[in-house]
């Protein structure tokens, strides 16, 4: 029970972290263009409660609709209310149907708001609560804010997101507007790692400092192949400073299938080894054969002042990056396929990192989560960001013509659900590790 307290407690908040930033962007950049948001939400429906905030300033001319009310003579300051709007030749809203919002008695008749009528399938369907009344005019709080009951991740509502008819919605951009607000999330994604890996150079960490010895080499692996001996001490590693186990680590996995350089220490003569790292389908990791050792080593805090941490930052993001690629490549080359895990197998390597490393290593899985999201949603897979983005370029391609809305909807559909059993195939998988006890880690 501890541990599966431990797995959900450490990534129900990073998950909620990382979606959320990741529906910033999109929020964001979609209030800067001009597009209706509706909506940000924290979790998932059922709702748990909501604030409204805003001032969209609505015009009510003698063509409005009222339902619950009879006219603007009962319209008052903190009155909820459902509004159907449209826009005038200066880009105002006018609303064509105002309902006061209540609630109703279990059993009782829906009324005729509920009942479309021709044509207002293509007004903005806002709703809020009422900040000041004029004449003609009204001005509407209805931008929500709320936190729903699912606590995991959350989501942003704008206007019209497949109806380019709706005032001030998605669909109504052009393709450029559409194109920033669809890469927005995942940009967040990307940028994310680079803060956190600032923050973390400048923390001062213990760091272990000596030299790398090897300890043993195997037979017929790729560093005996080279005439590594054990005795060798690793100097260098592609012109990188090997200081102990995780940069020697760090070295081999970037360069894994391809030719590394080693400067290693012999007999009091410096010598440059060549060899290429092998992916091991076991671990999942790219090894060279050898067992090292770190001696003379001393214990040091280390940190850098922010100068050198946010260009470094780059430099960790983007080799974190190859990481995951090279992990793909190197299980694909061997004609293997790489351990995909779902949200069960996420919870346990996060528990147990955490466990490990404490915050430093709750935020490690932090940025490779974060890496995975960007990646992932930039990919054209159906109904994420990717997908959409697909059919934006799509669009401007062919010079306008887009792809008509139940086409599109229908792709997004069918790829929602190969996604769906793709997660229930994984998270099978995930479970049967936990029942036989093995370690997502190994």
């Amino acid at each position: 029970m501890e541990t599966v307290l431990i797995a959900i407690g450490t990534l129900v908040p990073l998950l909620i972290i990382l979606v959320l930033i990741h529906e910033f962007g999109h929020f964001a950049t979609a209030r800067a263009m001009g597009v209706k948001v509706l909506e940000f939400g924290v979790g998932f429906p059922p709702r748990a409660f909501g604030v409204y905030t805003g001032n969209t300033p609505v015009l009510i001319d003698g063509s409005t609709r009222f339902i619950g009310l009879s006219g603007v003579s009962e319209m008052s300051r903190g009155q909820k209310l459902k509004v159907s709007s449209n826009e005038d030749a200066q880009g105002n809203l006018v609303a064509r149907v105002i309902e006061l919002s209540k609630k109703r008695a279990k059993g009782e008749p829906l009324e005729d708001i509920e009942e479309e009528r021709p044509g207002e399938e293509d007004l903005l369907r806002h709703e809020g609560k009422i900040r000041s009344v004029g004449d003609g005019s009204f001005v509407l709080a209805d931008m929500l804010y709320s936190v729903n009951w699912a606590p995991i991740g959350g989501f942003v509502r704008l206007a019209g997101e497949a109806n380019p008819n709706i005032p001030r919605s998605l669909a109504s951009k052009g393709v450029g507007t559409r194109f920033l607000v669809l890469v927005a999330g995942p940009l967040m994604n990307a940028i994310l790692p680079l803060f956190i890996f600032t923050v973390l150079l400048m923390i001062p960490q213990d760091v272990a400092v000596g030299k790398l010895v090897i300890a043993e080499v195997g037979e017929g692996t790729a560093a005996a192949e080279a005439q590594v001996q054990p005795g060798d001490v690793v100097l260098r590693a592609n012109s990188r400073d090997i200081d102990n186990r995780l940069d020697f680590t760090r070295e081999i996995n970037l360069n894994g299938g391809s030719q590394m350089d080693m400067l290693v220490e012999r007999d009091g003569q410096e010598m440059l080894l060549v060899l290429r790292p092998r992916f091991d389908t076991e671990s999942a990791r790219w090894l060279v054969g050898v067992i090292p050792q770190l001696t003379d080593f001393t214990v040091e805090k280390q940190s850098q002042p922010i100068w050198e941490a946010v260009p470094n930052s780059f430099v960790n993001t983007w080799e974190m990056v190859v990481l995951v690629k090279q992990a793909l490549g190197g299980a694909f080359g061997e004609g293997s396929s790489p351990e995909f895990s779902g949200p069960i197998g996420i919870a346990q390597v996060t528990g147990e990192i955490t466990r490990s490393n404490g915050v430093v290593g709750w935020l490690g899985v932090g940025i490779l989560l974060s890496i995975n999201l960007a990646v992932l949603n930039i990919l054209p897979i159906p109904m994420l960001d990717g997908g959409r983005i697909f059919f934006v370029v799509l669009e401007w391609v062919r010079r306008g013509k887009k792809i008509p809305p139940k086409r599109e909807g229908m792709v997004h559909l069918i790829g929602f659900a190969l996604l769906m059993g793709g997660i229930v195939l994984v998270s099978a998988n995930d479970i049967g590790r936990l029942l036989d006890g093995r370690s997502f880690l190994g």
